[in-house]
């Protein structure tokens, strides 16, 4: 591994991506990722309650991940850190491939089990 982290730097990343554990605060991050958006426009882009959204985004206001900022008469959230989207992309590309690396797996031990099947006849 080419970056050990320290047990404090493994408690403070698994405490984040405990943030991000549930469906619905995945949704509100990737409505977030271009752009500003108030909790209106983040509930109607997760596909969830305005109510829940903004129980959601308190969360994640208060573990760091979003920021909200007040503009005239409007609260518009942003993810706290633009790397943020740049590390789920990564880990996307990642998951994406294990996914490919596991069905090819399959697939190649399907085939291996039919190739040498014997036809026996009744």
């Amino acid at each position: 591994m080419k970056h050990a982290m320290s047990d404090a730097s493994c408690e403070l990343m698994g405490d984040f991506f405990a943030t991000f554990a549930h469906t619905k605060r995945m949704r509100i991050f990737c409505a977030l990722q271009k752009e500003p958006k108030t909790v209106t426009e983040i509930a109607a882009e997760a596909g969830i309650s305005i109510t829940n959204a903004s129980q959601h985004l308190r969360l994640m206001r208060d573990r760091g991940a979003v920021i909200a900022e007040k503009h005239a008469q409007s609260v518009y959230y942003h993810l706290a850190d633009p790397r943020f989207v740049e590390a789920a992309i990564l880990i996307r590309q990642a998951l994406l491939e294990q996914l490919r690396e596991n069905a090819a797996r399959a697939s190649e031990r399907t085939s291996h089990r039919r190739s040498h099947t014997v036809f026996q006849p009744t």
